[in-house]
């Protein structure tokens, strides 16, 4: 996750409250004013350019006292010429050194105590999407692309800006080059424009246009920009060669190896709208480790992404709730098959964690008509585990993933009154095993004119082919108040029993029918001591899709609000299944169910001011099934230390516990054809500890530092067999499997990076990464004890030197 920053940008403005009556919803206009001569980006406005500059200022304060004068003026100054953009913001503050500039890396405003300053530009002026470019009172710059309501922080331009710092206040000068916008060849063109100031000693937001509360989003709420003519879209063209280099050691610790590889990344803007992306021989060896868990459930575990190239530029390819990138050059398919063609005597010593990624393409853009398409391909390599004789020592290879091809297409229509239609598609090859996965889908909202209620919908059909064919199918429907301080949704999903995108899409579990209705009632204003007040109750039915059979219902409660003298936020939330449940995914044999019980949650949070150089956030909550005996208690603590401007440590822990829970062992058929299951009581503790810290040299080379435990321990008490109506027999003893059963887990990773940024999209990092994943049936109650057992198993590490530089064709012609 980038920042809370872009999120407060796309989701908070949605929530912000306007009762000042002699406002209306006019969108502000500008004629901007076309120069010969470029300024120079360095803070300073001394060139004569900027005299006839086009002017915004009379900011409204939209937080936290929406739609009042600001506290502090802030005054834009616009100009362009053949090349790019410039904007030039003068944010005066009476008190300059009261200015807060924490330095912080680059699209990472969380946490950092720093005035902000940005520009939200929509080119095609529809609306929904736009880009966003943030700077810092400490130079440090951010970016994002934002579509509708969803933003795509991760998306990065090559950009310049400059700050300095004055008796007045401070100002920010920023050059947006044409190669970073995407725009029409239209000889008198207007831009959706927006303007952004915020003074975080005061937690003060403005904006140039008003933005209403009582509408969802903030696209639809720009100014205009009018007054650009003459402008061609330059040859959007370049390249990111890199070469890195590896030392690593294998997982018992003993082999030292070394690896060197190089590729490149290149873009090239097609037309005016659309670009190319390709990655060619890609490395990921540097991104940050995912946060393991251990996983009881028959569900599969949902990790983020984290690779930037599928990150970045991705918003159409999110339509239609298809597409999960984790799946190209992810875990290859069926390792059971391994298993199952085993010879006597032979083990597998060694199962690829992942397939090989040859090369990525992804074509996006969006025409002047408000057409968005989207095309991604993607290819990995054959990949094999290792096969070992234990008497001979013979290997030999089996193949676990043949050479697959990954596509996916996307059509986005964007509709009057902020509304746009989907259809998508992604398609799965594997050719040597005459395997082939398709989903088609769609997706739409239509919101009316005044943006007050909107209908959402999706659907789906799944293909697989392999000797048979099965077919699934999905849909949602929705509709939403999404104006006034009372809201609601109502959303009906059905997802079939032979529904599966899960080629290359995620999803949780299949055959499902749920019904929700969720109810809120917001105060955004500050009233009485409070800044905002946010409340929301929500209602779930769910039920099994084939056959139609109950499964669960839950009364969801949520309650939070700031308090406006030292901006304490607290908050509460309870959950009652006020019903006896039935889990038919537990048994992990179709047909069969587990009978939970009745059940109530609650939980507390409150965090300080997180300005302090002192914050701590906690959370405390428990749960108790009203049966078997079963309940449990989670806590966290989050202490937030800011020991200088350069200079941030986050420390997390959490505690997770469940006592006298049950869960699936094995199943298996008898002697005289009965399905057999069983069950196992279980209790599971679970300590996560995350240290977080950074220290940034300046706004070009920093240090980072993340260090993670997870431990969980689950312990067998007693063993049962499941009966067909859904309750546990009698126990079956426990020495029916004993200590076998038991869970001593620990995942304990360490990523240390140094990053220095030494020219614009270029960048050099050196990562050390240490890995160490254990598991034992031997319950370790001691953390300490338990923590040196961990640091004695095997462990992998990983130390490396990459290199991006980026070359810009403009960049070359103009040198």
């Amino acid at each position: 996750m980038k920042n809370i920053v872009f999120g407060i940008l796309i989701i908070g403005l949605s929530v912000l409250s306007f009762k000042v009556n002699a406002l209306n919803n006019d969108k502000r206009t500008l004629e901007v004013v076309k120069v010969s001569e470029s300024p120079k980006i360095d803070g300073i406005l001394d060139e004569s350019v900027w005299l006839n500059a086009a002017v915004a200022k009379d900011f409204y304060q939209y937080a936290p006292y929406n739609g009042v004068k600001p506290s502090l003026p802030t005054t834009v100054k616009i100009i362009y010429d053949d090349h790019a953009i410039y904007f030039a913001a003068i944010l005066t503050d009476n008190q300059p050194d009261s200015i807060l500039k924490d330095l912080s890396t680059r699209d990472s405003f969380d946490g950092a105590n720093a005035d902000l300053f940005a520009v939200g530009i929509n080119t095609f002026n529809d609306g929904i999407n736009a880009v966003n470019f943030m700077v810092s009172a400490a130079g440090i710059q951010s970016d994002a692309k934002i579509t509708g309501e969803e933003g795509d922080a991760n998306w990065d331009a090559v950009w310049e800006s400059a700050v300095k710092i004055t008796e007045n206040g401070w100002i920010v000068e920023l050059k947006i080059p044409y190669s970073a916008l995407r725009f029409s060849k239209e000889d008198n063109q207007t831009w959706g424009i927006h303007f952004f100031r915020h003074i975080r000693r005061y937690r003060e937001w403005s904006t140039w246009n008003f933005v209403d509360i009582n509408v969802r989003g903030f696209i639809n709420q720009m100014g205009e920009m009018s007054g650009i003519k003459d402008i061609e879209p330059p040859l959007r063209l370049s390249v990111t060669p890199y070469v890195s280099a590896y030392l690593e050691n294998d997982a018992a610790g003993n082999t030292w190896a070394n690896d060197f590889n190089a590729g490149m990344d290149l873009k090239w803007g097609m037309n005016q709208s659309f670009t190319l992306d390709m990655i060619l021989i890609p490395d990921f060896g540097q991104v940050q480790s995912d946060d393991e868990v251990l996983n009881l459930s028959p569900f599969e575990v949902r990790y983020d992404e984290k690779r930037q190239y599928f990150t970045e530029g991705t918003e159409l390819f999110n339509k239609g709730k298809i597409f999960y990138s984790r799946r190209i050059g992810g875990s290859p398919k069926g390792p059971e098959d391994v298993y199952d063609h085993l010879k006597i005597n032979e083990e597998v010593t060694r199962y690829p964690a992942e397939t090989k990624l040859i090369n990525a393409t992804k074509i996006s853009g969006r025409t002047s008509d408000g057409l968005g398409i989207g095309f991604l391909n993607a290819m990995t390599g054959a990949v094999d585990a290792e096969i070992k004789d234990t008497i001979t020592g013979n290997k030999r290879f089996y193949q676990t993933q043949g050479f697959t091809n990954y596509n996916m297409l996307v059509l986005d229509q964007t509709l009057k009154n902020n509304s746009y239609v989907s259809f998508v598609n992604t398609n799965v090859l594997h050719a040597e095993e005459n395997y082939t996965a398709n989903v088609t889908g769609g997706e739409f909202k239509l919101m009316n004119k005044e943006n007050s209620y909107q209908i959402f919908g999706r659907g789906g059909v799944s293909q697989i082919y392999t000797d048979t064919t099965d077919i699934g199918h999905t849909y949602e429907i929705q509709l939403a108040k999404i104006k006034g301080n009372f809201l609601f949704e109502l959303t009906h999903l059905i997802e079939s029993d032979t529904y599966d995108p899960n080629d290359m899409g995620y999803i949780r579990q299949n055959n499902e029918s749920t019904w929700d209705l969720e109810l809120s009632y917001n105060k955004n204003e500050p009233f009485w001591k409070v800044l905002n007040w946010h409340n929301e109750i929500s209602f779930r039915q769910t039920s099994l899709y084939n056959p139609r059979k109950y499964s669960d219902f839950e009364v969801n409660f949520r309650s939070n609000t700031t308090f406006a003298k030292r901006y304490l936020h607290v908050g509460f939330f309870a959950e009652t299944k006020p019903f006896n449940r039935y889990d038919y995914f537990e048994p992990r044999v179709d047909g069969w169910k587990y009978n939970r019980h009745k059940m109530a949650y609650s939980t507390l949070w409150l965090s300080t001011d997180y300005r302090k150089k002192l914050a701590l956030s906690v959370r405390a909550g428990g749960w108790k099934a009203f049966g078997y005996n079963q309940y449990g208690y989670n806590y966290s603590l989050e202490p937030r230390i800011r020991f200088s401007d350069k200079w941030l440590l986050i420390y997390n822990l959490n505690m997770h516990t469940a006592f006298n829970t049950y869960g699936y062992i094995e199943d298996y058929t008898d002697a005289i054809g009965n399905t057999i299951i069983n069950f196992g009581k279980r209790d599971q503790q679970t300590l996560t500890n995350t240290l977080n810290t950074n220290y940034i040299f300046n706004n070009k080379s920093s240090l980072s530092l993340r260090v993670r435990h997870y431990w969980s321990r689950v312990e067998y008490t007693d063993f049962y067999r499941l009966e067909e109506n859904g309750e546990l027999s009698n126990s079956i003893g426990y020495d029916t499997y004993g200590e076998d059963q038991n869970y001593n887990y620990n995942a304990f990773t360490i990523d240390m990076k140094y990053l220095w940024r030494f020219a614009p999209g270029s960048e050099m990092a050196i990562v050390w990464k240490n890995a160490i994943y254990s598991s034992e049936t031997n319950i370790v109650n001691d953390f300490f004890d338990n923590l040196n057992s961990t640091f004695e198993s095997s462990q992998i590490n990983s130390i490396s030197l990459k290199f991006l530089y980026y070359l810009d064709y403009q960049y070359l012609v103009k040198k």
